[in-house]
């Protein structure tokens, strides 16, 4: 018998991208909608990342202050704060499988994420940062490494990275 605030591990169950119905835009938002709510009730991850207070602040806002009065637009300003770090899964949500209500925000977010650049709405920076195995490349090669490091480590660099 699971319950909230078990010792138990979380129970990672594999994503199904390869179906039609992981990209249904209708399927998604229910899932939002009721991964929100969940989310909404508990707030215990508050602190975790930017996802959280952006959820909280839409419900809050909203003439319901429930998430059925937030806008359903909306759902992805939640999901474009999420860095998919797993902090919430891994370490505060008691609703995590083997819970009943098999809640898992990372994965919910990736296929957020997944559907909207299925559709095109990624900039292009969000797919430079995605394009991990382009990075890799260019790593590999030895006076890019030490340009890159030597400009991390100047005033200059710094400010204008940051």
């Amino acid at each position: 018998m699971s319950r909230e605030g078990n010792l138990e591990a979380p129970t990672r169950r594999p994503l199904d991208w390869l179906s039609e119905d992981f990209y249904n835009e209708d399927s998604l938002n229910a899932e939002l909608e009721r991964v929100y709510d969940i989310c909404h009730g508990c707030r215990r991850c508050v602190s975790l990342c930017a996802s959280f207070p952006t959820l909280f602040d839409l419900v809050d806002e909203s003439d319901t202050m429930e998430v059925d009065g937030v806008d359903k637009k909306d759902y992805m300003k939640v999901v474009d704060q999420c860095y998919l770090c797993d902090l919430c899964y891994m370490t505060k949500c008691p609703y995590v499988p083997p819970h009943e209500w098999n809640l898992d925000f990372p994965h919910t977010m990736l296929r957020a994420k997944a559907i909207k650049f299925r559709k095109g709405e990624v900039g292009l920076g969000e797919k430079v940062l995605a394009s991990t195995d382009v990075h890799g490349q260019f790593a590999g090669i030895p006076i890019v490494v030490q340009a890159v490091n030597a400009i991390n480590h100047s005033a200059a660099g710094r400010s204008v990275l940051e």
